[in-house]
């Protein structure tokens, strides 16, 4: 076999073999939409993300924000079939030595190990991917059999020798129309999830001064996960155990049925950029976690609470943090109404005080130990007790706003936890001299306040506007420009706008 045949071999044999990996890729979606199978770009996620230095991590949030989790999902299907290309070359160029009528299936359940014993398992899948279900394997063998089907009617590198002209390339055509299809089929299970997350988050349905409660389809949304999970109100369990005397699993209805309160809450995530859109204010309905945790009777001996949700995500909080704080809800419905699922149905946590990472969505069980426990956040670097930093932005105008010389209304949000809001001043000057605004009472001591302000222009030009707010204790917000890794975002939010007659 000489040297220039065995490249154009190998060249081939690439072609076909990522050919065959976006099919495969393509059916690995759709028996994740059909069949329930976590597709392998999205169990990678949190491997990847364990090895990622946690600085590096933050850049890319701060930098990225919704589009981060499309970028890497869309990274990881490109990797994907970048090796199943390179599987189909080394396909191609040992066919040219090994004749061997179905040698593509060899190559196929080749890759299928490699997946199966070591990727899986690295997903913390378990071997073959069975910690998942006994139904994985088999899914995965499928998968790869129509790799190798795929591959061995695109390259047949052997098995075309003396073949007529014609033939081949009826051949040819079916793996290249198999691939249009799974493009396709790509396209509908995850163009229209991407689209939504970066061109149409739910937050950005607002515009203008926000209001004092964010409707459930505007209210942020932020998770780990590709795909978020869908859970079954019916069958869905809340269990308490760990160092308990009684424990407790507690249906749906019987969380429902239990002593509740209602409390408005402001929520703002960890990533919120200054000024940032990453926080909403609703009315959340449950039970204050200090009694559901009375109920199961903690043993001496317990000091932390730890959570997990289905998703695998886990979160804790000091005991007597709880204790203190009646505040800390079970929450099962978001303004009057069920949880929505992307707002983690039937249950969640909702911890005022603190960002949005404290608390997980899709709750599933509550355990008293004896140690600090979980964090998805705090693993990657990011602060443990993620108390929420006083914030204030801008509403109206807009950065770039072109505006009328006269009377300009400025309008806002101001937040700092259970510290609540004490003054709130924006300047014109580019923080040289600064006003106060006027501020509406906040709907509870948990939630954010509406500021507004009268501004008359000086003249005509442009202007650097800036905004900041003082806590309930009297201290100033934190002026200094920080990126959100590892404590949350810190900095006046600053706006320039043009004036004109």
């Amino acid at each position: 076999m000489d040297a220039m045949k065995g490249r154009e071999a190998a060249i081939e044999g690439f072609s076909w073999g990522a050919l065959a990996g976006v099919v495969l890729v393509a059916l690995m979606y759709g028996a994740g939409w059909l069949l329930g199978l976590k597709p392998l770009t999205q169990a990678l996620n949190e491997p990847l993300l364990a090895v990622m230095p946690g600085f590096i991590f933050g850049f890319l949030i701060d930098t990225l924000q919704h589009a981060g989790k499309v970028v890497e999902e869309i990274g990881l299907m490109v990797a994907m079939v970048v090796a199943l290309g390179l599987l189909g070359a080394a396909w191609s160029w040992t066919a040219l030595r090994w004749r061997f009528q179905y040698s593509a299936l060899v190559f196929a359940l080749a890759g299928w190990a490699i997946v199966s014993v070591v990727l899986l398992p690295i997903a913390g899948m378990g071997f073959l991917g069975l910690n998942a279900g006994p139904t994985t394997p088999v899914i995965w063998a499928a998968l790869f059999a129509v790799y190798g089907v795929v591959l061995q009617l695109g390259g047949r590198p052997s098995a075309t020798e003396g073949t007529d002209l014609q033939r081949r390339r009826l051949l040819g055509a079916i793996p290249l129309g198999i691939g249009a299809a799974s493009l396709g089929l790509l396209g509908v299970l995850r163009v229209p999830g991407w689209y939504q997350a970066v061109a149409s988050p739910a937050e950005a349905g607002l515009t203008g001064p926000s209001p004092e409660i964010t409707p459930v389809a505007n209210f942020y949304v932020v998770s780990k996960n590709f795909s978020d999970p869908r859970v079954d109100g019916g069958t869905w369990r809340l269990n308490i155990g760990g160092l308990v005397d009684k424990p407790q699993r507690i249906s749906l209805s019987d969380l429902q049925a239990r002593p509740s309160t209602t409390e408005y809450a402001t929520l703002e995530c960890i990533s919120n950029d200054v000024g940032g859109g990453l926080m909403s204010t609703g009315s959340f309905t449950g039970v204050r976690l200090k009694d559901l945790i009375a109920t199961a009777s903690p043993s001496p001996g317990a000091t932390w609470v730890g959570f997990q949700a289905v998703d695998g995500y886990a979160e804790s909080l000091p005991l007597n943090v709880v204790d203190g704080e009646p505040s800390i809800l079970v929450a099962y419905a978001l303004n009057g109404s069920p949880l929505p699922s992307s707002h983690g149905y039937p249950a969640r946590m909702i911890i005022p005080g603190r960002y949005g990472m404290k608390g997980p969505k899709w709750l599933t069980s509550i355990n008293l130990v004896d140690h600090e426990s979980g964090g998805f956040w705090e693993a990657h670097g990011w602060d443990h007790n993620a108390f929420v930093r006083t914030t204030a932005r801008f509403d109206v105008p807009r950065e770039g706003d072109s505006i009328r010389h006269g009377v300009v209304p400025l309008a806002g949000v101001a937040f700092a936890g259970t510290r609540g809001i004490g003054r709130v001043e924006y300047s014109t000057d580019g923080g040289q001299t600064w006003i106060a605004a006027s501020f509406k009472a906040p709907l509870s001591e948990l939630t954010w306040v509406l500021w507004t302000a009268d501004w008359t222009p000086a003249g005509e030009g442009g202007f650097t506007l800036k905004v900041r707010a003082t806590d309930g204790s009297g201290a100033l917000q934190d002026g200094t420009s920080r990126m959100s890794y590892p404590a949350g975002a810190t900095g006046y939010h600053t706006i320039r706008v043009d004036v004109s007659k």
